[in-house]
C-alpha cells in the first residue's frame, strides 16, 4: 500500500519507521540532530507550504529519509488504517 503526503509525493506504507508531532518534537535536541543530518545528506523533502505539522522518517534499502508534512499525524493514522 502507498501513502500519499502532499504536493504528488507517495510513500510506502512498508518503509515508514515513524510519524511525529512536529509541535511535540521540534524542539527537541533528538529531532534537531536528524533533522540536520538529513539535510545535510539531502535526505529531507519538505511537502508542506508553511503549516508543519507532521515529520515522516522512513527507511528504503539502508537509506533514511524524512518528509515534513502539512496533514496531520491523525489524519496520516487514518489513512494507513
Amino acid at each position: 500500500m502507498f501513502l500519499h503526503i502532499g504536493k504528488d509525493v507517495i510513500i510506502k506504507n512498508k518503509d515508514i519507521i515513524g510519524i511525529f508531532n512536529l509541535e511535540y518534537i521540534k524542539n527537541t535536541k533528538e529531532y534537531k540532530s536528524m533533522y540536520n543530518d538529513l539535510t545535510e545528506k539531502k535526505d529531507i523533502l519538505n511537502v508542506s507550504d508553511e503549516c508543519e505539522k507532521s515529520f515522516i522518517l522512513t527507511e528504503n534499502d539502508k537509506k533514511i529519509k524524512g518528509y515534513i508534512t502539512k496533514i496531520g499525524t491523525s489524519t496520516i493514522t487514518k489513512r494507513l488504517i
